[in-house]
């Protein structure tokens, strides 16, 4: 009688063990299925945004300043998988780039997108060139407006763009960053890299003929320009996207830098948005 106890004792444990790996493994499965959402990672003073897709693709736009990168990816996709559809880098400032060699390494990247800007050489610039050089993706330099469909949603790049007028000083490298509307189910979103003034006026000149009404740039979420600095978010391009929620990918206060600024903070609460902070409130999720 004791040994069919003991017998019943064990297959109750090895039962209740198959059953949580099979949950488990059924969460691992489902957790990245058929759904949109959009995270931008608290990465520290830097940029890294996640967007899975509706048809199950994978975008990552920017990396950060290094190898945080991966557990942040780690934490967000299925453990089983190592495919990114799509790496944008908006440009070649560390903070944007430095850990993508890391994602390269790690992961198999299927498309690249860069403005086709250099920097002087460091190592974190070197391990890019690197990685990028030996990565089999389809590698795609944008220098003009394009347009394209992932799922049930829609990308507008909209810079770099030959045909914007603006003048930076020599070795600008924020404004010609990757900017782009993405159109989902969930709203429209406005990624600016480190987009400052200059290249917002342009875009303002280009598509917006009455700011009262802007319907290429207007978005429901805006990632605010290069970490909220006060060389950014002018206030006719603020008025023009008109968003609801304004996301800064800052590190924590107080940094070396002095993002986000007050007077952006200011102009961002005088057209009603409610701002989102990584330093804050941690990774930012919206599904």
């Amino acid at each position: 009688m004791e040994g069919k106890i003991k017998q019943l004792v064990v297959l109750a444990v090895i039962l209740s063990i198959v059953i949580s790996m099979s949950v488990f493994y059924l969460k691992i499965f489902l957790k990245s299925r058929d759904n949109f959402w959009v995270e931008f990672f608290n990465i520290g003073q830097g940029d890294a945004t996640f967007i899975h897709f509706a048809n199950n693709q994978k975008m990552l736009v920017d990396c950060g300043a290094d190898k945080k990168i991966l557990s942040k990816l780690g934490s967000a996709m299925n453990f089983f998988d190592h495919t990114i559809d799509y790496l944008i880098v908006t440009h070649p400032d560390r903070d944007h780039y430095g850990g993508c060699a890391a994602v390269l390494q790690r992961y198999d990247v299927k498309n690249i997108f860069t403005n086709g800007h250099q920097k002087s050489s460091d190592p974190y610039w070197e391990a890019w060139e690197k990685f990028y050089g030996l990565e089999a993706a389809n590698k795609i330099i944008l220098t003009g407006r394009q347009e394209m469909k992932i799922g049930d949603s829609e990308l507008n790049f909209l810079s770099p763009d030959d045909d914007l007028d603006f003048t930076v000083r020599s070795g600008d490298t924020n404004n010609f960053s990757i900017v782009f509307i993405l159109k989902s189910t969930l709203g429209k979103f406005l990624f600016t890299g480190d987009m400052e003034m200059p290249l917002e006026n342009a875009l303002l000149e280009k598509y917006c003929h009455d700011l009262v009404v802007c319907p290429i740039l207007a978005a429901d979420y805006l990632k605010v320009g290069h970490h909220g600095s006060k060389s950014s978010s002018g206030i006719n391009f603020l008025k023009a996207v008109k968003p609801r929620y304004a996301v800064i990918s800052v590190g924590p206060a107080p940094n070396q830098y002095g993002h986000p600024t007050y007077r952006v903070l200011r102009k961002l609460e005088n057209i009603g948005a409610t701002i989102w902070r990584t330093d804050q409130l941690n990774d930012i999720i919206i599904k």
